[in-house]
């Protein structure tokens, strides 16, 4: 007896697993919305536009504020320097336990709230912070804890990268930060506007 097997063709798979994973996360986002603060996943426009401004020629040490199911930290751990280190902080649990099973040494995964980057990093010690945070969603004093302490972790030519589905907090980067431009993409739902802020001190 010849067992019927099920055919996909090749490009059909990507596109599947693709599916696959915006569902998965749109059921987290639903469970959780107010720490998540999307219903799909961050669209590879999006995640490119975000990274960008990340060099390759250099070990960095970088943060990640809010990764999510990882499809910007995988971005950037396929992006920079191979001796770079990547620390990600995440407080959804389903989110932390996908994170754990990106397999890269340079990662590194904690369970805990942005609002304690100072807990784990000196002053001036960070190139960049990568942020995927609901800014909007986050109450005032954690919101500005957040963005303190970031100030106070990255060196002097470092950057603090964050997107955002509107402009709300441009006015609230400009406190914290010298120099911040905005750029713009069409290519997610929702649209989004992307930070780039340094302290210009170098």
């Amino acid at each position: 007896m010849v067992k019927e097997s099920i055919y996909l063709p090749t490009l059909a798979v990507p596109h599947l697993l693709n599916y696959m994973n915006n569902l998965s996360f749109l059921r987290e986002a639903l469970r959780s919305f107010r720490s998540t603060g999307a219903i799909a996943r961050s669209s590879p426009a999006l995640v490119q536009k975000l990274v960008e401004p990340l060099p390759q020629n250099r070990p960095l040490n970088i943060v990640e504020l809010g990764p999510g199911d990882g499809c910007v930290t995988r971005a950037i751990l396929e992006k920079v320097h191979p001796q770079s280190r990547v620390t990600a902080f995440e407080i959804n649990e389903a989110f932390v336990a996908r994170l754990a099973s990106i397999e890269d040494d340079r990662l590194r995964v904690l369970g805990i709230g942005a609002d304690q980057l100072t807990h784990h990093f000196a002053p001036a010690s960070v190139d960049y912070v990568v942020s995927s945070l609901p800014l909007s969603m986050i109450d005032k004093a954690t919101k500005a804890a957040i963005l303190q302490q970031a100030q106070t972790v990255l060196r002097p030519n470092g950057r603090f990268l964050q997107f955002q589905y509107a402009l709300q907090d441009y006015g609230l980067l400009k406190d914290y930060f010298h120099r911040v431009s905005v750029s713009f993409t069409l290519a997610n739902l929702p649209p989004a506007f992307i930070y780039s802020c340094s302290l210009g001190m170098v």
